[in-house]
């Protein structure tokens, strides 16, 4: 499958989270903008107004917000008191993963998916053992990535397999859920874990009959991609008509066993919601049989002796790096920011987020406070700073991918800002950059955590960051 046809209308959500904190001492301080002058000495910022009337926003009563801005040579120009509070970044958190992956892992990194046999094959084509699908943890690998391998195998010569089809998913680790993840979101398909061996996105839709009326039970139809040995829990009944998808799902990884709860549209004559697939590695392996034998290439499932040295018989490689990267940012996408999160601690042998600590601190980053959970900031334990999140950003920035960072983010404020949101209940941030008309740019990171879910959060961003504009 082409790297355009696999990313072609994948749309993901970061999840949700709550997080609160109890500020002890003196009163806060009103929220209010400071400017470094010449020499470093601190004015009164001109957009310190924007702040002003997000306190008389009853909305904002009780929440935490802050933005740092710097300049092009990482000088602070406006910082607010709650600049150097660790903060839940939500997905702005993937900066910090992808900027260290393309100064890590380069531009020119993909991941490699490889099809090989335990033995080699004769002239007749048969293996005489087993065929073992070796994963890398790529994120983007496909059915009709499976199906490609064992064409191409069957191209080959091989024309039998007496063994079995296994797959090897060990370069990742055999928990692909991290512990902070919250159980209502690891059933959902925005967060799928990440496997040696992923499938799809490890995504599947779950079609459902739902009732004619509302209050009436709604039936599992089945799976796209279809999964099967699922046990089904279903309590989910028929919801008002035109009310969309209510259903939450919870699964564990590696299990059999779904439950779902929530409502579907009444009336629908089919509706279909997204959901993790429990165990990608088996489902890799079944489709990856089944393709084979769609080929001409039987397949005994025998026992076998698997002694020897092993025969590369096709491989798959991912889109490279800045084409994923770009993906990743534009969806917020949670799988592929935990698989190069996890690559990076592989590759350097080494705890991937002491290992993203450690190299942002050898760029310069002074971190206090900082809780580094995963790399997608699906963890609402994760907590960072924002003048540290500013300055990661920054040096991305002025690194040597520093283009091809800035070009992976998406474009707001009629052109003029290059950011990554990210979004949980009661969270909002943004990290990126400022280009003003003088072609001036700025980094600024803006973090707001206790937020009334009820607020529409986004227009106040668009309005600070066009006061910005006039007061840089």
């Amino acid at each position: 499958m082409s790297a355009s046809g696999f990313f072609k209308g994948l749309l993901f959500v970061s999840g949700w989270a709550v997080a609160g904190w109890l500020l002890i001492g003196a009163p806060m301080e009103p929220i209010q903008f400071v400017r470094r002058g010449a020499g470093g000495a601190v004015e009164a910022g001109g957009a310190e107004a924007v702040f002003k009337q997000w306190e008389s926003n009853p909305s904002l009563s009780g929440s935490l917000i802050a933005l740092c801005v710097l300049d092009a040579k990482g000088a602070v120009v406006y910082q607010s008191p709650l600049a150097e509070t660790a903060l839940c970044p939500a997905s702005a958190l993937k900066t910090v993963t992808t900027a260290a992956a393309l100064e890590l892992l380069g531009p020119d990194y993909r991941f490699e998916t490889t099809l090989t046999g335990t033995v080699p094959f004769g002239d007749e084509g048969i293996l005489e053992g087993n065929l073992v699908l070796i994963g890398s943890g790529d994120p983007t690998l496909s059915s009709e990535d499976l199906e490609a391998m064992a064409a191409n195998a069957a191209k080959a010569g091989l024309k039998q397999v007496t063994g079995r089809v296994l797959v090897d998913a060990s370069l990742l680790p055999i928990r692909p859920a991290n512990d902070h993840w919250n159980w209502g979101d690891i059933g959902n398909a925005y967060g799928a874990g990440a496997y040696g061996i992923n499938v799809d996105h490890n995504r599947m839709m779950i079609r459902f009959q739902p009732g004619a009326n509302e209050g009436d039970a709604a039936t599992v139809l089945g799976t796209e991609p279809p999964v099967n040995g699922i046990q089904w829990l279903n309590h989910v009944t028929s919801g008002p008509p035109g009310s969309g998808d209510g259903v939450v799902i919870y699964s564990e990884p590696y299990g059999s066993s779904v439950t779902l709860h929530g409502t579907v549209p009444a009336g629908e004559a089919e509706f279909a919601v997204s959901a993790a697939i429990p165990n990608p590695p088996a489902l890799a392996s079944a489709i990856l049989k089944a393709a084979l034998v769609k080929a001409g290439v039987k397949v005994l499932d025998q026992s076998v002796n698997t002694a020897g040295n092993p025969v590369p018989l096709a491989t798959h490689r991912s889109p490279a790096l800045p084409e994923l990267i770009e993906h990743l940012h534009r969806v917020s996408d949670n799988l592929e920011a935990q698989c190069l999160f996890l690559t990076m601690g592989r590759l350097r042998q080494s705890d991937p987020a002491a290992l993203l600590k450690n190299h942002w601190e050898s760029r310069g980053v002074n971190f206090r406070g900082l809780r580094l959970i995963d790399g997608s900031g699906l963890a609402r334990a994760t907590m960072i700073r924002p003048v540290d999140l500013a300055r990661i950003n920054h040096l991305a920035r002025r690194g040597a991918q520093g283009q091809v960072f800035r070009d992976s983010l998406k474009s707001y404020v009629g052109g003029a800002v290059r950011s990554k949101l990210g979004a949980m209940s009661g969270v909002k941030t943004d990290v990126g950059f400022l280009t003003l008309a003088d072609g001036r740019e700025f980094t600024f990171a803006l973090m707001a955590n206790g937020l009334d879910p009820a607020l529409d959060f986004w227009p106040l961003r668009e309005k600070l960051l066009e006061e910005l504009k006039g007061k840089l």
